[in-house]
């Protein structure tokens, strides 16, 4: 990744407990779309995980197979996400960054899809970086119905995107905002979440 990002909890912030406690909080109403399943599953095996990793990654979410706009119970995303970031952190350093790493991911798959390529196509020719923090509050949207994602401008380069419900770790949300970004043309992008409550976040995006 060649955006910045800077840690939202600073040096303290463990990402592994921040996933555990997630985990618990997300009860069976809360379910998310097959499409980040997928990005999570695809990165382990680009990275040339063995089939037996894969297998691995794929029964730590309870499931079978994800399809893209198909609904599956959240809880299954954070266990899978738990374990590609283990099996990926030798690799990345970390579990911190290999989690951020899988939201680079996802946001790469989500810019691919039908409306993240509308999103780039309107791009095209404009000045308007702020198209950026748009199309992450239409990701919320699309991925995840209960986040009620809503923005609000500190000037004209730089959008603070708040999420009321969402149970992904912090650095997952850092790394798709910068593959958004880097898919979107908008250049020197820093990223910083930070959360405001049990479930809710502040995604912090400038630019220069």
């Amino acid at each position: 990744m060649t955006h910045e990002t800077q840690a939202g909890s600073g040096p303290a912030y463990n990402a592994e407990l921040d996933l555990e406690q997630r985990v618990l909080l997300a009860t069976p109403e809360y379910t998310t779309r097959g499409i980040l399943f997928m990005a999570t599953l695809r990165m382990v095996r680009d990275l040339g995980a063995d089939d037996a990793m894969v297998q691995s990654c794929l029964e730590a979410s309870g499931e079978k197979e994800f399809v893209e706009f198909f609904n599956y119970p959240t809880s299954s995303l954070l266990r899978l996400i738990g374990a590609a970031a283990r099996a990926l952190s030798p690799k990345y350093g970390s579990f911190e960054e290999a989690v951020r790493q899988i939201g680079w991911m996802s946001g790469e798959v989500y810019m691919a899809s039908a409306v993240g390529r509308s999103a780039q196509h309107m791009m095209v020719g404009a000045e308007d970086p702020m198209l950026l923090v748009r199309t992450f509050q239409s990701l919320y949207k699309v991925s995840m119905a209960y986040s009620e994602p809503t923005v609000v401008w500190m000037g004209p380069k730089r959008g603070i995107l708040a999420v009321q419900r969402t149970f992904t770790p912090l650095p997952f949300h850092e790394g798709g905002a910068l593959a958004m970004a880097a898919r979107l043309g908008v250049k020197n992008v820093k990223v910083r979440a930070r959360s405001t409550g049990p479930l809710s976040i502040e995604l912090d995006i400038s630019w220069e």
